[in-house]
């Protein structure tokens, strides 16, 4: 595998898809509460939130289905803060390596704040974290940089200096448009020419990221 020739001050991670496995869970929520009450083609609206924050993912509801979103996102969330959702393989080793290496780290997650304090201190990965930026704390979602500039910011770390982790499409969009050197982890969508031309580098795992940054 190709490695990387530069060393960077500082990480910032998405969760849902990246770290947490969560992004099959919630399109199993959103397909049940499209089956509840009728609406059409609910996978292929739920694959197209991925990577924006809550009221992002509302307004797309109501411009897709005519209806009130927030009602429906609040039930899709009730049935996926209900389940199980484990971290993804490797994780827990990246984090403690780059923290070993003296990087700093952050989350730019589209989730809440409540949501992202609470799933990853639960898994035992909040500890690694020196800021979290969330879904509720920007004016604009993914593909908007914002979040990740201001989890620079967070860090007292420049983009230039920095590197990005995403798996969503507009995750990548974001975290490429900050200028953080961005690196693409595919979950369930896998990239298109778009992400591969965005992307400084697409790789299969996060034990990939780790070996690619040279960390022990």
């Amino acid at each position: 595998m190709e490695k990387s020739s530069r060393t960077f001050k500082a990480a910032i991670f998405d969760m849902d898809g990246l770290i947490l496995d969560s992004e099959r869970t919630v399109l199993k929520c959103w397909e049940a509460v499209g089956q509840k009450y009728g609406f059409p083609d609910i996978e292929t609206y739920g694959i197209s939130v991925i990577g924006k924050n809550k009221t992002a993912t509302i307004e797309e509801f109501e411009r897709v289905y005519g209806e009130p979103g927030d009602r429906y996102e609040k039930e899709m969330r009730k049935v996926y803060l209900s389940m199980e959702v484990p971290l993804k393989p490797h994780t827990i080793e990246l984090l403690s390596a780059m923290k070993s290496a003296g990087m700093k780290i952050a989350i730019a997650s589209s989730s809440t704040r409540e949501e992202v304090t609470t799933q990853l201190t639960k898994l035992g990965a909040f500890q690694f974290f020196d800021a979290a930026v969330c879904g509720d704390q920007v004016t604009k979602s993914k593909p908007d940089p914002e979040i990740f500039l201001l989890a620079c910011d967070a860090l007292g770390v420049k983009p230039e200096e920095s590197l990005g982790l995403e798996d969503s499409f507009n995750g990548v969009r974001a975290c490429k448009a900050s200028g953080l050197f961005t690196i693409m982890v595919p979950d369930i969508i896998q990239p298109d020419d778009e992400m591969k031309g965005l992307a400084d580098i697409i790789l299969p795992s996060l034990k990939d990221v780790q070996d690619f940054l040279n960390l022990k």
